[in-house]
């Protein structure tokens, strides 16, 4: 399935300590025209690719500050451009839901989203609008949205980022996410910092180990209870019950099928490598979406498995889910993507100290 990361604008309302996409940058919205024109792309893309699947995420900023008439014009876009090809286009979102309202309930699944991704935030003034981020306001705003999505038996799942500010409380938060959320999942992930840590809140693979190790024994006494809670669960899976399961930054295949779209027609490799202005694949107002796919800087991702495996990832035992992490990690510490990632030394620190000595796993090359 190809994947467009979809970032129609960069507004948004809150100042989240561990983003810099709106204070780096003046933020753009899409137009309607290009908005069009990606649709009209879409269905391009679809007829000639007959066996392929289109998933659309979108992303931001905050996509709810489009207004809900945005939500109905990508519709009424599809409707018009793609009849045929709209069976294989799968939509879904990313909202820190404090602009939700019932009327984007309707909009979403026109568009066929029942689930909506968010992330959450207990410890205070991380996440929320204004300088001193005011997260009671940000909480607040956050359940009613939580509300809306229940009442209307609408999915949602969350991420919570691990910051340095988590460290000295593993298990508090563990119990609060957990209580936010009692059927489901969520998934603890790392900060993502690239360039200056100037809120000093970046944390090295070793630490985000031992934070998942502080956490990891009690998970696996109560898994029952707890059963999707990431990367757990995923390790389990793996490991364990021997199926394959990992996300986008560990599964070696972002190559094939990810795509970002900014606001701007702009379009690179993923949403982190677009914010970052890392790799840059032109712009759909100049290329179409099928010669984007296919554009030849792609290849250095789609040699990197075989790259790595023959050299700095040879008869590592994690290899099956791992594949040296995401590119783009390699790329912000060596400048290259063709290198394993620091953070799977973090991966090897959690498997090595806590999951295997806790579960009497064993890894099977």
């Amino acid at each position: 399935m190809a994947t467009i990361i979809f970032k129609p604008t960069e507004k948004c309302n809150s100042n989240c300590i561990y983003c810099d996409v709106v204070t780096r940058k003046k933020p753009k919205t899409m137009s309607l025209d290009l908005l069009e024109l990606i649709f009209k792309n879409i269905d391009d893309f679809l007829k000639a690719k007959p066996a392929e699947n289109v998933q659309v995420i979108w992303h931001g900023g905050e996509p709810l500050l489009l207004g809900e008439e945005y939500f109905l014009k990508a519709y009424e876009f599809q409707e018009k451009y793609c009849p045929e090809t709209k069976i294989r286009i799968k939509h879904a979102i990313q909202s820190n839901l404090t602009a939700m309202n019932e009327n984007f309930i309707g909009l979403f699944r026109k568009l066929g989203i029942n689930q909506v991704g968010t992330s959450y935030e207990p410890l205070a003034n991380m996440r929320g609008p204004g300088k001193d981020r005011d997260s009671a306001f940000y909480n607040k705003q956050f359940m009613k949205g939580i509300n809306i999505l229940k009442r209307n038996n609408m999915g949602w799942g969350f991420i919570y980022v691990v910051t340095k500010k988590s460290l000295e409380r593993p298990l508090d938060i563990f119990f609060f996410l957990s209580n936010l959320k009692l059927s489901g999942g969520f998934m603890l992930n790392p900060v993502l910092l690239y360039g200056e840590d100037k809120y000093n809140i970046g944390i090295t693979p070793e630490e985000y180990a031992d934070f998942l190790g502080a956490i990891f024994p009690y998970w696996w006494a109560h898994r029952d209870r707890f059963q999707a809670v990431n990367p757990f669960r995923m390790f389990t899976e793996n490991i364990i019950d021997k199926k394959v399961s990992v996300g986008c930054e560990d599964n070696g295949t972002c190559a094939y099928g990810h795509i970002y779209i900014g606001p701007s027609g702009e379009a690179s490799q993923c949403g982190r490598a677009g914010d970052w202005e890392i790799i840059s694949y032109g712009n759909i107002n100049d290329r179409s979406l099928l010669d984007i796919m296919q554009d030849k800087q792609r290849e250095q991702f789609l040699n990197r498995d075989k790259l790595l495996q023959e050299g700095e990832c040879k008869d590592c035992p994690y290899w099956k889910f791992c594949h040296g992490g995401c590119p783009l990690d390699s790329f912000i510490k060596t400048k290259d993507f063709l290198h394993k990632t620091n953070r799977c030394n973090g991966k090897k620190i959690f498997l090595e100290k806590y999951f295997l000595p806790i579960t009497g796993a064993r890894i099977e090359n």
